[in-house]
């Protein structure tokens, strides 16, 4: 078999002459082949660093996804724990409301309920200032002074569940300086007593005394409520000392 041949006609532009250069088919072959191969090389090449880049950037966006889903699990065993405490809440609130006295998750040792027969021994002439529990049956602390809840300063006093039409009593002789309502505290009651103290009772579905009354330790001056910013039934008391909140937990936790 002959060996083909490939003629290539190159002409200058503008010139009418043109050369012919022959070549063998072998010869062609030869010259496209490492040419070819080359080319393949270069697209391989093309292809696997775009691969590489493609990897890369697949993996940096799944590092993104991963850390976003750590932080949304962390937030979600967040919210799973405020869930939790909230549920405990609720069920020491229904366990208040059908009587059952549960203890408060603080430890926070509560007056028990008195019976008809037992007698209240009255304060001590010189315990002018707030020092009884203020309310005649018990009930189980929500919030304690300075808690605090997201949105929400430090809680101002302290909260109290307990049934609407509970006795609301005076933790220390004193004058009502006043009772009223507004869209805070609902139905209220504030009393002077000795030594700069000043209590609040607030939430009352009803209140007994007015501004200037003469109240003794121990008196009934209100019925527990839900008025006002309340979202159950419950008694907000607050004190103060010489114009300043105070804890009003360790002034009123230890005796009836």
């Amino acid at each position: 078999m002959s060996d083909r041949r490939w003629s290539i006609l190159a002409t200058r532009e503008g010139e009418a002459s043109s050369r012919r250069f022959r070549l063998s088919a072998r010869r062609v072959l030869g010259t496209m082949l490492p040419v070819g191969l080359l080319l393949a090389a270069a697209v391989f090449w093309a292809g696997y660093r775009s691969g590489t880049g493609s990897t890369g950037s697949r993996v940096a966006d799944l590092e993104t996804r991963i850390d976003s889903l750590t932080e949304e699990n962390a937030k979600i065993q967040l919210l799973a724990a405020r869930m939790e405490e909230i549920e405990a809440s609720y069920e020491r609130l229904r366990a208040v409301m059908g009587g059952e006295v549960v203890p408060s998750a603080r430890d926070i040792l509560l007056p028990p309920v008195r019976s008809d027969g037992d007698r209240e021994t009255p304060p001590r002439a010189a315990e002018r200032r707030p020092s009884l529990w203020p309310l005649v049956e018990s009930g189980f602390v929500t919030r304690a002074f300075g808690d605090t809840v997201p949105g929400e300063g430090p809680h101002p006093g302290l909260d109290i569940a307990i049934p609407v039409g509970s006795y609301v009593r005076a933790t220390a002789p004193g004058v009502v300086r006043e009772a009223g309502e507004d869209a805070l505290y609902g139905r209220f009651v504030q009393i002077e007593h000795a030594d700069d103290f000043r209590s609040v009772y607030a939430h009352n579905s009803w209140t007994f005394v007015v501004a200037g009354d003469s109240v003794e330790a121990g008196e009934v001056i209100a019925l527990s409520g839900n008025t006002g910013r309340s979202t159950a039934p419950h008694l907000h008391l607050e004190i103060f000392r010489g114009g300043t909140r105070v804890d009003p937990l360790p002034f009123v936790s230890d005796r009836l």
